[in-house]
């Protein structure tokens, strides 16, 4: 788990570098409007917290599959084909955890976690707290309500840019933006996507055998 991290770190950081572009540009082409770069910060960077909620399962639900970590009853309710199962069950090269893997690694590709509620969700595979935001929350050293007050706020912006061009449909122009919003929106994603892998991590006991 600790690559995810630290992979989603450099996709923030790299993202990131969009700023300095659009500082560039803003200064030396003055006449011409660059705040397309910062909605492709904004985008880039909710991605790269989609990206390690998506690694954080695949990664928790392989661990659960080789014992590793403790099944959640999410986890024992996910159903597999029989093909998958036959795969698996007669696997050697490459071992069983391949099959299993690519096997969520499919499904969990038609979903998408950046609603605070879907994330939740899909934690639930491999982590069973109940109160998944709370500790979210206080790892961040913010209030419950606001942290995912805050997300969907970023994931309903995310959709309006990526789904609608950010035009605003009384106006036909586009919705402003600036670049202190974007690295706000950047350094909560990276607040909140380190707190989740944190909370996640630690859920890792050795399992003993009976």
């Amino acid at each position: 788990m600790f690559n995810s991290l630290k992979l989603f770190e450099r996709n923030i950081e790299e993202s990131s570098q969009l700023l300095a572009l659009f500082e560039y540009t803003n200064q030396h082409l003055p006449s011409m409007n660059f705040s397309d770069l910062l909605r492709a910060h904004f985008v880039y960077s909710v991605s790269a917290f989609d990206k390690l909620i998506h690694d954080l399962i695949t990664i928790g639900m392989v661990e659960i599959f080789l014992g590793k970590r403790p099944a959640t009853p999410k986890y024992l309710s996910e159903g597999i084909s029989l093909e998958i199962h036959n795969k698996i069950f007669e696997a050697t090269i490459p071992p069983k955890e391949y099959y299993f893997e690519s096997d969520v690694k499919k499904k969990l590709s038609f979903m998408s976690f950046i609603d605070p509620n879907k994330v939740a969700d899909g934690l639930s595979l491999i982590w069973q707290e109940p109160h998944k935001w709370r500790h979210i929350a206080s790892r961040m050293e913010g209030e419950l309500q606001i942290v995912k007050t805050t997300l969907k706020t970023i994931s309903a912006r995310r959709n309006q840019i990526v789904h609608e061009a950010d035009i605003d449909m009384v106006t036909g122009r586009k919705y402003p933006i600036e670049k202190t919003e974007t690295k706000d929106v950047a350094n909560f994603i990276l607040n909140c996507g380190r707190s989740i892998y944190e909370n996640v991590n630690i859920q890792r006991p050795t399992m003993v055998s009976s």
